[in-house]
């Protein structure tokens, strides 16, 4: 029941539905089997959403991007559309790529155009596949596929305008959910944003990626300072790490002397170095931390991310601890 009740919640989404409308008409314009928007994560190419007639492919399907044909066409090395891709040098490397990785996808016809984020960063391909030669014309149908694609950036903006809002939303909600010691949100505040951010990241595919922080030597200074110092050392480290994300980013004392840190719309490749800059920030506080760090993907949801995050912690405390 659950299942079914998310997938209508996501076909009800307006993002979702603003870019099926648009890929449905796109089908109409030029009838490949295969429409979609992809978005670029790391060394994947990710399908946000599909309109598909024969592959089989839906949100979430996940392909190598140096082996693509999109990331050729972005290079310059191949047209936008290719009625006979194979005719093509590039795309016919890609072919021979994708079946030496053992991928036998037929695809004998191709369109590809980059779709853009806010700031003019690249936020992905609006591509089409076809298991036959297609008669389709770049004189006939760049315009309207601009056009679209035009529609799609401004989707992709409304989307980030509704996810700002809300988040402000959940922000003042989660008030009530603070650590007053820290002034970062408690565990309960934790687990409601994890959830909301979650929520967001299945419906419109988005990265995300989870930090957990793990003090040193808590209690060596309750011990040997008392309990008072232990609490400005606690304290400490949850302004620092307040301090040193951004506005949209959840720092979470989860307990103890355990915090976290949750980076909504962060691609994989970032997430290496928002660690970096804590365990800076903490060292530079004078706190000693272990950190470890996991980037959400398609295959799996915030709260595996998290269990990921907290054994890498482990293992960054664990070697602290071995002998060098």
């Amino acid at each position: 029941m659950k299942r079914s009740q998310d997938q209508s919640k996501d076909s009800e989404d307006p993002f979702n539905q603003g870019v099926d409308n648009t890929l449905r008409l796109l089908h109409q314009l030029a009838p490949l089997d295969t429409w979609m928007l992809t978005r670029v994560e790391g060394n994947e190419q990710i399908v946000v959403r599909a309109n598909d007639h024969g592959y089989g492919i839906k949100a979430g399907t996940a392909f190598d991007w140096s082996n693509s044909f999109c990331i050729r066409m972005l290079e310059g090395r191949a047209p936008r559309i290719a009625p006979d891709a194979a005719s093509e040098p590039a795309y016919a490397e890609a072919l021979e790529a994708l079946a030496a990785a053992g991928n036998e996808t037929p695809i004998s016809s191709y369109i590809g155009y980059p779709v853009r984020d806010i700031d003019h960063q690249l936020y992905g391909v609006l591509c089409a596949i076809h298991p036959d030669k297609m008669d389709i014309s770049s004189a006939e149908q760049d315009a309207p596929i601009q056009a679209a694609v035009g529609a799609l950036e401004a989707l992709i903006r409304m989307r980030h305008q509704i996810d700002s809002l809300e988040r402000e939303r959940e922000a003042l909600f989660l008030e009530a959910h603070t650590d007053t010691l820290t002034g970062a949100y408690n565990r309960r505040g934790w687990t409601l944003a994890l959830a909301a951010e979650e929520d967001r990241c299945a419906r419109h595919g988005l990265p995300a990626g989870v930090v957990i922080i793990d003090l040193n030597g808590l209690k060596a200074v309750n011990d040997t300072e008392g309990h008072e110092a232990g609490d400005r050392l606690i304290a400490t480290a949850g302004r620092t790490l307040r301090e040193s994300v951004r506005e949209v980013d959840t720092v979470a004392r989860l307990g103890g002397d355990e915090f976290a840190a949750l980076f909504p719309e962060t691609p994989i490749d970032y997430i290496p170095d928002l660690a970096r800059r804590l365990r800076d920030a903490l060292d530079q506080a004078g706190v000693s931390a272990a950190l470890g760090a996991c980037s959400r993907d398609m295959r799996g949801d915030l709260q595996t991310t998290q269990a990921y995050a907290d054994k890498a912690m482990y293992e960054d405390k664990h070697s602290q601890r071995a002998p060098h």
